[in-house]
């Protein structure tokens, strides 16, 4: 008897054989079906489906014999596979290799033997298809042909049975990184613990470390073991002492090793120093950067190469340990700013009932309304306890008008201070409406205090100057009038020109002083309205006409177009028409000689809308977000050669905004601005 010698491949052979799972496994039909086919068409009383182990021949399927598996070193399939045709043997009694085999000799009393082999899906072959007789006969080539024909069925089944271990191999890899990734309970380092440790049990390894490497050296961040042993986050290695070394400098993906000492690696100072056979590790990517690595290992090798499977589940692994480093850095980034930020950053939460709470705020909470974020977190009553009762009307007003109209939330108000007095803050927030009915603002509130005082000081000396100036003003202009009139004698052509020039600068001092006061009453809001449903083409039709003198002085035409009849709006017709001659002004002083100012008077939507429209330079983009302040045009460069005061558009803005309405351009340089003002519509009142 012969027995049948290892293959070259047998290593490999046999870690297929394992990957097919299918040794110790229970009958199963699909292969079952088979055995009995091959025996039927063949005319055989046996037929196995005959898998090669290390020492051992095990049946997956017979059909006409009781015994499970025989010893390999007897076995006629151990001789099958070391060859890729078929072996027949026609009378084993007539051949040396069997004919004293007890497989011959005793039961089953083998004299036939045909054995297709069997291959994985990488070309391994790990067994056969077999049919047994205890008769010699020959075997045609056309019946050679059906054995393999049915031996390629076997090969399907193989496929199909690792195709449904792969993808179930994959749902429990994706099930084990999906339990990971939902793990919100504990700190982050706890969490990190566990997910390694749920990731060493599924890869059977027994360390898992998420390391972090800064120029040569490597730093254990995060790790999990059951050696006895233990390893402390911390710890520092040179990374060329390490396996780190050789998946950076490989530049690969992944690095994978299941038995160090056949590696051909085991000279690397990291074997020789804690013996670690298996190895499986993926680099950690942060912004296109190595942080560092994920790596699982075993001082005992593996008798598998590592899965496909198994190396998806390292990459994506080190995948959520880069999302969790990001999103740590990004907050304490955050953090440290939100820190240094004047003030308090912060989220108010509006629920449809009236509760209200701070989701989140930075510590500037305490500073401005003396309390914690977590107590902020579930009721915001104390911070609304302590703003002024004068103010708090407002407050609540300017909260529940931007959660209806999701405008931004916008005020300055006072609060009170732990140490008895008040400070006033200033506060802007965007509203976000939330799908169970509540609002959620997203802003920040900080101390202007020292800004309000600033502001009414200015104010304050701004009025004071104005009024100063005014008596005298008007008794200098009167002078010069008189003189120019010729009250007190003939005077020179010489001091005539002087004379006169003095007179218009102190027209335009006078108009100064006047819009200085008009800004500062509208402020203070000391200005009163009396307002009244009207009609919006009588407020243009007199600015239109009050403005006529200085477009005919400069050349420039004014035409209105009534797009819309009878437009209807709550206004106070002086303030309006004030509002609109400042907008007539500005058109025209900035429209060349001959153009013509359009004024265009609409409905959008329930909003009546004037528009002035010129034919000017338009405005320069680095000018359009100070267009609206006070003396925005005295700060202007592009402005200077135009007379005026500046504080046109400014007082606009509070007249239009005390009136309920609008005031906003749109422009395009070197292709003229329209400004427009909006008002709610109105019905006429009825006599």
């Amino acid at each position: 008897m012969k027995t049948p010698d290892f293959p070259p491949d047998e290593s490999h052979r046999l870690s297929a054989l394992d990957e097919l799972a299918l040794l110790d496994t229970p009958p199963e039909e699909r292969f079952d079906r088979l055995t009995r086919l091959a025996a039927r068409a063949l005319n055989a009383p046996i037929a196995l489906v005959s898998l090669i182990d290390r020492h051992r021949q095990w049946f997956k399927s017979r059909h006409g014999l009781e015994a499970p598996e025989t010893a390999r070193d007897i076995s006629f399939c151990g001789h099958a596979i070391l060859r890729e045709e078929t072996l027949v043997i026609e009378n084993a009694l007539n051949d040396e290799r069997f004919h004293d085999n007890p497989l011959v000799t005793g039961d089953p009393s083998i004299r036939f033997y045909a054995g297709a082999p069997l291959h994985d899906h990488h070309g391994h072959r790990v067994g056969t298809l077999c049919i047994i007789d205890r008769k010699p006969r020959s075997f045609t080539n056309e019946e050679q042909t059906i054995l393999r024909d049915l031996a390629n069925l076997v090969e399907r089944e193989f496929s199909i049975g690792e195709l449904r271990d792969y993808y179930d191999d994959r749902n429990r890899a994706l099930n084990v990184l999906t339990e990971i990734a939902v793990d919100s309970s504990g700190e982050t380092d706890e969490r990190a613990t566990k997910a390694l440790n749920i990731a060493c049990d599924y890869l059977g390894l027994e360390t898992g470390i998420v390391s972090r490497v800064t120029e040569h050296v490597y730093t254990v961040h995060w790790h999990y073991t059951r050696q006895s042993e233990q390893i402390k986050n911390g710890t520092t290695l040179p990374v060329e002492q390490t396996y780190c070394s050789l998946l950076l400098e490989s530049g690969d993906k992944l690095l994978a090793i299941e038995h160090m000492a056949e590696s051909g690696l085991s000279n690397h100072p990291c074997y020789a120093n804690f013996g670690l056979e298996a190895y499986l590790a993926a680099p950690i990517w942060i912004d296109g950067e190595i942080f560092g690595t994920v790596n699982f290992s075993s001082r005992s090798p593996r008798n598998r190469p590592f899965s496909a499977t198994e190396e998806m589940f390292v990459t994506l692994f080190a995948d959520w340990v880069a999302d969790t480093l990001y999103r740590i850095q990004r907050t304490e980034t955050l953090n440290k700013l939100v820190t240094q930020a004047p003030g308090m950053l912060y989220q108010y939460r509006l629920w449809p009932d009236g509760h209200s709470s701070f989701p989140y705020t930075s510590p500037g909470i305490q500073e401005i309304y003396g309390m914690d974020a977590e107590e902020a977190a579930t009721d915001a009553a104390k911070a609304i306890a302590r703003v002024h009762p004068d103010d708090l009307p407002e407050l609540l007003n300017s909260i529940e008008e931007s959660a209806q109209t999701l405008s931004q939330w916008q005020l300055r108000y006072r609060v009170r201070l732990d140490t008895g007095g008040w400070s006033w803050v200033e506060g802007l927030a965007q509203p976000e409406a939330l799908p169970d009915g509540s609002t959620l603002w997203h802003g920040y509130i900080t101390n202007v205090d020292e800004r309000q005082k600033i502001d009414e000081m200015k104010n304050q000396f701004i009025s004071t100057v104005s009024h100063e100036l005014r008596t005298p003003l008007t008794s200098i202009s009167g002078s010069l009038g008189l003189i120019l009139g010729g009250a007190t004698g003939p005077i020179s052509e010489k001091t005539e020109r002087m004379l006169d020039i003095a007179r218009r600068n102190t027209k335009q001092l006078r108009h100064l002083i006047d819009d200085l006061l008009d800004i500062e009453k509208l402020v203070s809001g000391n200005v009163a309205f009396d307002t009244s449903v009207q009609r919006l083409d009588e407020a243009a039709e007199a600015a239109i006409e009050e403005i006529q003198p200085m477009a005919r002085k400069r050349g420039v035409g004014v035409q209105m177009n009534v797009q819309t009849e009878d437009l209807y709006a709550n206004y106070d017709i002086v303030r309006l028409t004030q509002a609109i001659t400042n907008l007539l002004s500005n058109a025209i002083k900035f429209s060349p000689t001959g153009a013509v100012v359009k004024v265009g008077l609409l409905q959008a939507g329930d909003r009546a809308k004037l528009e002035v429209r010129d034919q000017g330079p338009g405005i320069p983009l680095n000018f359009r977000e100070r267009i609206f302040q006070k003396f925005a045009q005295a700060n202007s460069t592009s402005s200077r050669t135009k007379e005026g005061t500046g504080l046109g558009l400014a007082i606009t803005r509070e007249l239009m905004q005390a009136m309920g309405g609008e005031v906003d351009f749109e422009s395009e340089e070197g292709s003229g601005a329209c400004f427009w003002i909006t008002l709610p519509l109105a019905k006429p009142e009825t006599p």
